[in-house]
């Protein structure tokens, strides 16, 4: 019952900011932006296991993981703009954050 719960949340988020895209990409997203998916699993984890400090440590390096996909999120607007094409500019955000997280990962 909880894997259905989850994959109904996550699935309505999904499909209300595609919907709500088409009418106000400002609202679809301030959707996306807010942490919805993760309050859903912080909560979920603690029905399960009540563990409020694995909770915590998640809530922390989820924090921490925000970090490199913060500066991406522009320059993949920036590269849609200038006609890279979406599959580029996605293929060049990915690749961009894949180093964003590896570095992070060696300084933390």
């Amino acid at each position: 019952m909880a894997y259905f719960v989850k994959i109904i949340i996550a699935t309505l988020v999904i499909v209300l900011v595609t919907e709500l895209s088409k009418k106000d990409t400002k609202i679809a997203a301030l959707l996306l932006a807010l942490p919805i998916i993760s309050f859903t699993a912080y909560t979920m984890i603690w029905f399960e296991s009540k563990d409020t400090e694995k909770i915590a440590q998640l809530a922390n390096e989820n924090f921490i993981y925000v970090l490199p996909v913060m500066p991406v999120l522009p320059l993949f607007s920036w590269l849609l703009k200038n006609q890279y094409g979406y599959f580029t500019s996605m293929l060049l955000a990915i690749i961009i954050m894949t180093i964003l997280f590896y570095l992070l990962q060696k300084i933390l």
